[in-house]
């Protein structure tokens, strides 16, 4: 039994404000075109178009007509807008495909018919419509979370207890392949005290090892911190907040993509208080069903979210192709959040290439400009240790690492990406002292970690690290 009389005004305030519309993110996608960046409009509008977006699936036949980033090919450019037309019968998509067909001679025409029968059944509403979401499972049914190998206890802040206050601190982090919490981020908290108690627990944990030494990314948890009931307060404080999801149910009812994918984060917070909300359904696939509504809008949060739940398999199947689909959505839509992911994927594949390499800083740099630290810090690690010359620059990754990390924590792994920035600077002795202090540091967590030895032997040869992080 949870005790919400102190925390109640926290949760009900906890999520931010924000407007949209089911155009987000191919405005943005058609920002980037009317820039005249091409490549980088081509990779947008073939990620919306493959989670339905017919706007971005005709723009993409355009592209094909007009030969901008693509060999010109008006046979494929008729048919991408006849299939993104398909039902629709927009009057200027009408206009447009006829006038490319009326110019195409009779062998082209054929080469049409072809081509269309192989790229409808990939682009067409219905197929994708039939792919694209969720499959929805019990919570019952779904892969259990991972859970630490021995109970993490976290000590109550003496200054909390005093007041009487209760707090709930939401944290993702990554599970090395040693096991260790790592790359510690609080995504919500009620104040810096229950912060700071939730991480120093955290740092303590013990995870099974990974078999393929392979690290766990974004693995989701909550710190919930209760003192002893007040059965009066707290049912009049249930009804309350019944009232108020409630009412965010009406505006998500309505259509509002915003309220949609709010109630559907109140829903997952509030799994923690079932014994006060019985007749709510709490399970994760009926708040992915808001999500998802959400997501068909356009709303960016909301496509990381079902995104990230469907390579999780959270709520529902685990889909890994269909569940990038939506990230990449969420990442042409400009949330920071995919933008990492997406990064992050790529880099810590082992046969990274060129262009999985720069396309991976580029969306590290355009999550940078949202004042991510995460991002400032992965940027800031593969300037300094990519595979490929021309995209090396440590002395931009020094400047990055100078801001504050207000709510990431793992200072291992900023003091190493301190001195690998350092070593492709060329300063060893400056890379030999941040790297000894991450030594340290991990020493005093117990952290038995290889690579920490690994580039401080490196950088006692002034040699430099080149590769992955974990």
């Amino acid at each position: 039994m949870f005790k919400i009389t102190k925390i109640l005004a926290f949760i009900l305030a906890q999520f931010i404000v924000f407007s949209t519309s089911s155009q987000a993110n191919f405005d943005k996608a058609m920002e980037i075109y009317s820039a005249g960046e091409f490549d980088e409009a081509k990779t947008a509008f073939e990620a919306l178009a493959a989670i339905g977006d017919r706007s971005s699936l005709f723009n993409l036949g355009v592209m094909y007509y007009r030969e901008e980033s693509v060999v010109k090919d008006p046979v494929k450019a008729y048919v991408l807008m006849q299939i993104a037309n398909n039902g629709l019968q927009d009057a200027v998509f009408t206009r447009t495909s006829k006038s490319i067909f009326n110019n195409l001679n009779d062998s082209q025409k054929e080469e049409a018919n072809k081509l269309f029968s192989e790229l409808d059944p990939i682009y067409n509403i219905a197929s994708i419509n039939g792919n694209i979401f969720p499959k929805p499972l019990s919570d019952e049914d779904c892969a259990p979370e991972v859970k630490p190998a021995k109970k993490i206890t976290t000590r109550y802040p003496i200054s909390e207890i005093r007041s009487g206050q209760m707090g709930v601190v939401h944290t993702e982090f990554t599970i090395s392949p040693e096991g260790y919490p790592r790359d510690i981020i609080t995504t919500k908290s009620t104040n810096k005290n229950f912060t700071k108690a939730t991480v120093k627990a955290l740092k303590r944990a013990i995870y099974t090892a990974s078999t393929d030494e392979k690290p766990i990314y974004g693995h989701r948890t909550k710190f919930i911190f209760t003192i002893e009931n007040d059965r009066g307060n707290d049912a009049a404080n249930t009804k309350k907040l019944t009232r108020e999801l409630n009412k965010l149910e009406e505006a998500a009812n309505a259509g509002d993509a915003v309220a949609q994918y709010l109630y559907a984060s109140r829903l997952n917070t509030f799994r923690h208080f079932r014994s006060y909300l019985k007749k709510v359904d709490l399970q994760y696939k009926t708040a992915n069903s808001w999500f998802t509504k959400s997501a068909k809008s356009g709303l960016p949060h909301a496509q990381y979210e079902i995104g990230r739940n469907m390579l999780e398999g959270r709520g529902c199947e685990i889909d890994i192709a269909n569940g990038y689909k939506w990230i990449n959505a969420a990442a042409i839509g400009g949330y920071s959040l995919a933008q990492n992911a997406l990064a992050r994927s790529a880099l810590s594949s082992s046969d990274i290439s060129f262009e999985k390499s720069r396309a991976s800083i580029s969306w590290l740099r355009n999550s940078t400009q949202s004042e991510d630290y995460t991002a400032k810090l992965l940027l800031a690690w593969e300037l300094s240790t990519s595979n490929f010359d021309v995209l090396r620059n440590g002395e931009e990754a020094l400047n990055l690492l100078d801001s504050k990390a207000d709510n990431y924590f793992d200072e291992v792994r900023i003091m190493e990406t301190r001195a690998a920035a350092y070593a492709e600077s060329g300063k060893f002795k400056d890379a030999l002292k941040w790297q000894k202090k991450a030594q340290k540091m991990a020493n005093k967590l117990d952290w038995d970690i290889p690579l920490i030895s690994e580039r401080l032997s490196l950088y006692t040869q002034n040699k430099t690290y080149r590769g992955a992080y974990y």
